[in-house]
């Protein structure tokens, strides 16, 4: 279900045309953007883009992309743009340019029956922890020192370790975090406090002139308008700061 009405298209083989806007995103990474069991491309990011290409008077097109590629694929011109609730670091600057639409933060999740005294960072010190592979999530657990790394494709599968109680806490962004405890409470649980707010930004090749104008201009509509307000709303439970 979608918060307004739009259309999300996947289509992995599309290129990029004229008329078109064709989206990069991971689509395993729930709510902010993943395929659910009858197909549909849903989420935060997917509703996002779907209103920007209707300002724009644009088709969008989505192709769902592997986090480990991403970018790569966005400088192999697979795509005219990345929305997959990416955080802007000064790492990925070097490689894209971005336009920032929100602050968000990480949390530590585990399991709702843990006795473990996790609440912050410096707690995951000795224990077995699951990131995302790439993510800044990862760099977050890696600055703590002497937490024991597990590396996962995608967060889904972290998570499953996490129930399956083969590690003690996965480290993710909050509204993943958020979205799993609420749709598992007897699961899940987050701990302690968001920490490390950092802008996730729409990812564009360098020199991205003529589009960067387009969408940023594009996105203050939706922010000026009450769109954007309504999607962050239907997805996150509470009106964007």
């Amino acid at each position: 279900m979608s918060a307004i009405n739009v259309t999300a298209t996947a289509n992995p083989n599309a290129e990029p045309k004229a008329g078109t806007i064709v989206i990069g995103t991971d689509d395993t990474y729930p709510p902010d953007e993943y395929t659910n069991a009858s197909g549909q491309l849903l989420g935060f990011d997917v509703d996002l883009g779907d209103a920007l290409g209707q300002v724009l008077h644009k088709k969008v097109i989505w192709k769902p992309t592997a986090w480990d590629g991403i970018i790569p694929g966005l400088e192999a011109n697979k795509y005219d743009a990345i929305i997959s609730f990416m955080n802007v670091t000064p790492q990925r600057e070097q490689q894209i340019q971005f336009i920032p639409y929100g602050t968000f933060g990480q949390v530590i999740v585990t399991k709702a029956n843990s006795s473990a005294p996790i609440t912050t960072l410096n707690d995951l010190k000795g224990k077995k922890v699951g990131v995302q592979i790439g993510t800044t999530s990862e760099d977050a657990v890696k600055k703590v020192g002497g937490a024991i790394i597990k590396e996962y494709n995608t967060f889904p599968d972290a998570l499953n370790d996490l129930a399956n109680g083969r590690i003690n806490a996965v480290v993710v962004d909050e509204s993943v975090g958020r979205y799993y405890m609420a749709k598992d409470p007897g699961v899940f649980k987050v701990a302690g406090q968001p920490f490390a707010s950092e802008p996730v930004g729409i990812g564009l090749r360098k020199n991205e002139t003529q589009l960067d104008q387009q969408l940023q201009q594009a996105l203050n509509t939706l922010k000026q308008n009450g769109t954007y307000n309504k999607i962050y709303t239907y997805w996150f439970g509470a009106p964007s700061k």
